[in-house]
């Protein structure tokens, strides 16, 4: 098998749950980051300077310990998150056999089609509802918020479908690989 027929399948599955995990975790710091600004920001006037650096230190140390705790998880748990992604054993396959090209494509065009929908359930809840909730306020750290929710929800409609479709498609590609293409010749 030459090696640009090759295509690795699994690290593909794989990455992409990985990847959309550690968007995940991001913008939920952020978030968290956001709405703690925002209620902050509202008492900058009434709080005394020195405890306004004091909340911010405390802040930051919370959010460096919520970041370590959840790359900590992400650690224990990226292999066996892959693996449930994405059956292991299966890595490269021969895109030049019948029928894995089709399969890899339908997957990979649901992928992007379920991306784009996140986007666009994202735009709608932005434009109608969080947007102009920061706007009302006057706040951008309610804006960051917004996006980072949306980042959020992306991330998980897309880990929601590689983890739903990972798996049969691990086992409808193993079922094309294992296959014997002589009924195929007759």
């Amino acid at each position: 098998m030459a090696e640009e027929d090759k295509f690795d399948i699994g690290g593909l599955f794989r990455s992409s749950a990985t990847f959309t995990f550690v968007i995940q975790i991001v913008s939920v710091i952020i978030m968290i980051g956001s709405i703690a600004a925002f209620y902050i920001g509202g008492l900058l006037p009434i709080i005394d300077p020195d405890i306004l650096i004091l909340l911010l230190l405390v802040g930051s140390v919370i959010t460096l310990v919520v970041f370590l705790a959840a790359m900590g998880v992400f650690i224990r748990f990226s292999r066996r998150i892959s693996n449930a992604v994405f059956p292991p054993g299966l890595d490269f396959v021969d895109m030049k056999k019948p029928k894995v090209r089709p399969v890899v494509m339908v997957y990979t065009i649901l992928v992007g089609l379920m991306g784009v929908t996140g986007i666009y359930i994202w735009y709608l809840v932005h434009k109608n509802i969080l947007g102009p909730w920061a706007v009302s306020y006057n706040s951008i750290s309610l804006q960051i918020f917004s996006f980072a929710l949306g980042a959020f929800f992306i991330a998980l409609l897309i880990q929601g479908i590689i983890a739903g479709v990972g798996r049969s498609a691990g086992k409808m590609v193993l079922g094309i690989v294992d296959s014997d293409d002589s009924e195929f010749l007759e």
